[in-house]
């Protein structure tokens, strides 16, 4: 994260690049790179994200499972499906992060969360100046209503050579 709290992302389409740049507080690591972030999470994704982190936090009393746990199965099953493109330092042959400090790893999945956020916050904007500008053109008189159409054609009046 930014030293100001807040974030910086440069949108293509809808994925997010990020900066990150921090230390880990129990290993005292600095790392930074660039992160991609898919900001548009679907539904097949978010059944993805529900199961990897039941799997991640066990099928046998999962509610025993301790509150750090819960957080990091949290993180690493969100960043399995928000991450497009990662620095080498996240990159794990088991799972993505799951090496990482948990500062770090809770930096990274605040950023893909606050990156979609602000998509979403983007696209309203876009979305609300679009509908003025559509509205303005219809009071203004540069974009009228159509013109309603006549009864549909009857299929058996079209003459169809054969």
């Amino acid at each position: 994260m930014t030293e100001d709290n807040e974030y910086s992302f440069e949108f293509n389409g809808s994925t997010a690049t990020y900066h990150y740049s921090g230390t880990g507080e129990k290993d005292m690591t600095t790392i930074m790179g660039e992160f991609k972030f898919k900001c548009v999470i679907t539904p097949i994704d978010s059944i993805k994200i529900d199961r990897l982190y039941r799997e991640l936090i066990g099928n046998v009393n999962p509610h025993l499972a301790s509150e750090n746990a819960k957080n990091m199965a949290f993180a690493l099953s969100q960043l399995k499906h928000r991450v497009v493109e990662s620095p080498d330092f996240f990159k794990n042959k088991e799972l993505n992060g799951g090496h990482l400090d948990p500062t770090v790893l809770v930096d990274i999945v605040n950023a893909s969360i606050e990156a979609e956020a602000e998509f979403i916050k983007n696209q309203k904007e876009k979305l609300k100046e679009l509908q003025s500008r559509l509205s303005g053109a219809v009071r203004g008189g540069t974009l009228k209503k159509e013109d309603e159409f006549e009864d549909p054609i009857d299929p058996e009046e079209i003459d169809i050579d054969e």
